[in-house]
This record gives structure tokens, sequence and C-alpha cells, in this order.
């Protein structure tokens, strides 16, 4: 078993640091929709660590080409386009 790059370990932290936010926006262990945010965090804050996590991801692969690296390239890529499937999915499921 390889090693994993300091990279790869640090856009897996920024996947799970991306994925605390979803979750908050839906159940709301730290009010955020009382602030000036209101809800943008769901929109555009896992595009934002998406960007960084993808960059470390591919250094990360560069230097230690590992499974690992590979699937966070592909979670972070999946991220990036968020809001596109939330928009959507919203759309067919409520219909508005």
């Amino acid at each position: 078993m390889k090693d994993e790059s300091i990279f790869t370990k640090w856009s897996l932290g920024i996947l799970v640091l991306s994925f605390l936010v979803l979750v908050n926006e839906f159940v709301q262990f730290i009010p955020t929709h009382a602030t000036v945010l209101e809800g943008i965090l769901i929109l555009i804050g896992p595009s934002i660590f998406a960007f960084i996590g993808g960059g470390f991801s591919i250094i990360g692969i560069i230097r230690h080409k590992t499974k690992l690296a590979v699937f966070l390239i592909i979670i972070n890529a999946i991220l990036l386009f968020w809001w596109v499937i939330y928009w959507i999915i919203g759309t067919l499921v409520l219909g508005v």
C-alpha cells in the first residue's frame, strides 16, 4: 500500500468540511439562516471547496498515484456542479 500524499490528505479534509457545511445547511447545528448568508452556502460553498480540494487532489495524484486521490478528484468534480444538481433535483421533486 502506497503512502498517501499530504495533498491528498488535505483534499480529504476539505471534502469532509464541505459535507459538514452541506449537512449544516439542512440540519442547522450552527444557525446560518438568521445571518446575512441565508442559505447561500448550500449553493456556492461546495463549489468553492471543490476548486481547492480538486487542486490538492491533482497535486496529490502527481506525487503518488493512489485510488484515494482518483476518488477524491471524482467527488470534487461532482461537488463542483453541486448547485446545478441541487436546482435540477429541487425542480423535479418540488416542481417549483
